[in-house]
């Protein structure tokens, strides 16, 4: 965030100081008092709790001031709504006159949204850019403005990820940080029982596409439906990415030790691929955020050379390896069926390729409206043609996965149930991956595995 003082961010939002220096300097913002540094606005939300109830310990750890709907007993902006006034408040610091605005790169999509944001990233500040980016998953309405209001003041490129639960979730998004660039990575089924059907979620991604400019870029996968490309929408160029045929594309695939290897193609060039990062299904947001670097002007061996150091948000697709040989990978973050389909992929390759059992542990898939059920049961099915040797099913939606599969299962009510008893079940050598919905909390399981079976 650009530095601003207190009695200018009180005009920008029609907020009534009740105490502090006007002249006193703002940088920066928080709505959880635990993270305030000193220089932040603390806003008050109001969630499970009244964010004004913690208004003085933020005030203690350094913040500036509070933004609230009612005087506090600390230096207060009064004003309507807070996160309306956060909202605008991060507008307002990307167009501000007078100043350049850093180019904003919007990423979206049913899956992948992380890695490409990480890869991006990766590869721009590599490439000398300064960048700033999403912390994490900070990707809707609060955690948006909060990442805006957090970038260096000399940001060059805010490479910004947008989720949606809803129509019109990204175009709000989009009205508060314009983008420039947009990539989507992914049309799949989640957030299914707020969207309906895939057609309604692709029409809410496509917004992203809509909102570009005239000589905007878009980059996105083939095969996709057309809303979700902003059907109509004419634009200054498009990169596709995917199987061959497309702008960009892969070949030559294969996992090492050290991580991921393939050739990556474009316009009759071609570049080698090396990126500690496990996984094939990570292959396509790797190609998307690829299409992000050419957009701005880097080239394919500007990105191999960035790629290489890659380091991807905590707990998608780590691999480590446990007492008695036991390999874990660990992509506990979050889940959907494609991303469930794509680990069981990648997870019996592997087990395949070492000659261990496969085990299965996956928490249920949370948002899948209507068709939860079937598409649980799908996943099912599917770990079973690949060769599970043993399903664990964590939560109840995951008892849907045992409908369709035909070998051994064990359900566990919780991750920590599962967690105290799953060392009994293990045998040495076994391939482990760990997948589910993040209110299941396998983090926990993942975390006590790691602590009872360290190597020693």
């Amino acid at each position: 965030m650009r530095f601003a003082n207190l009695g200018e961010i009180a005009r920008l939002l029609d907020a009534e100081i009740t105490a502090g220096s006007e002249r006193a300097l703002v940088r920066g913002a928080a709505v959880d008092s635990r993270v305030v540094r000193e220089g932040n606005l603390f806003f008050a939300l109001r969630g499970r709790s009244d964010g004004a109830d913690f208004a003085p310990e933020a005030y203690l750890r350094g913040a500036v001031a509070a933004v609230a709907t009612r005087p506090l007993h600390v230096p207060t902006l009064v004003v309507e709504d807070a996160l309306e006034a956060m909202q605008r408040l991060a507008k307002w610091t990307l167009l501000r006159e007078g100043q350049a605005a850093p180019l904003v790169v919007g990423i979206t999509g049913s899956v992948g949204k992380t890695t490409t944001k990480d890869a991006l990233a990766t590869v721009l500040r590599y490439a000398g850019k300064r960048v700033s980016a999403t912390a994490g998953n900070f990707n809707n309405e609060i955690g948006l403005p909060l990442t805006v209001l957090a970038a260096e003041p000399h940001t060059e490129v805010l490479v910004l990820e947008m989720g949606a639960t809803f129509a019109g979730d990204i175009e709000h998004l989009c009205g508060i940080a314009p983008p420039k660039i947009g990539i989507l990575t992914a049309i799949s089924p989640v957030h299914l029982d707020s969207f309906g059907s895939i057609e309604a979620l692709a029409a809410a991604k496509g917004e992203l596409a809509l909102a570009l400019p005239e000589d905007g870029i878009l980059v996105s996968p083939v095969g996709v439906p057309e809303a979700a490309t902003g059907q109509g929408r004419k634009l200054g160029r498009r990169i596709t990415f995917g199987r061959e045929g497309a702008d960009l594309w892969a070949s030559n695939i294969e996992e090492r030790e050290e991580g991921l290897r393939f050739v990556a193609h474009f316009g009759g060039g071609s570049a080698e691929i090396h990126t500690p990062v496990f996984g094939t299904h990570l292959v396509e947001p790797l190609l998307a955020a690829l299409g992000g670097a050419l957009a701005l002007g880097l080239d394919l061996e500007d990105y191999a050379r960035g790629i290489s150091r890659l380091r991807r948000t905590g707990l998608r697709g780590e691999v480590y390896r446990l007492r008695d040989d036991i390999v874990v990978y660990d992509d506990t973050y979050n889940a959907s069926p494609a991303a469930v389909a794509a680990v069981l992929r990648y997870g019996a390759q592997q087990a395949d390729r070492q000659g261990r059992r496969f085990v299965a542990v996956l928490g249920g898939m949370y948002e899948l409206g209507a068709a939860a059920r079937a598409y649980h049961r799908e996943a099912g099915k599917l770990a079973g043609e690949v060769g599970v040797g043993l399903l664990v099913c964590v939560g109840d939606e995951a008892r849907w996965y045992a409908e369709a599969f035909s070998g051994k299962t064990l359900f566990y009510e919780s991750a920590e149930k599962a967690a105290d008893c799953l060392e009994q079940v293990l045998r040495s050598g076994d391939y482990i991956v760990v997948k589910g919905s993040r209110g299941v909390e396998l983090e926990v399981l993942a975390r006590k595995l790691r602590e009872s079976l360290a190597l020693v």
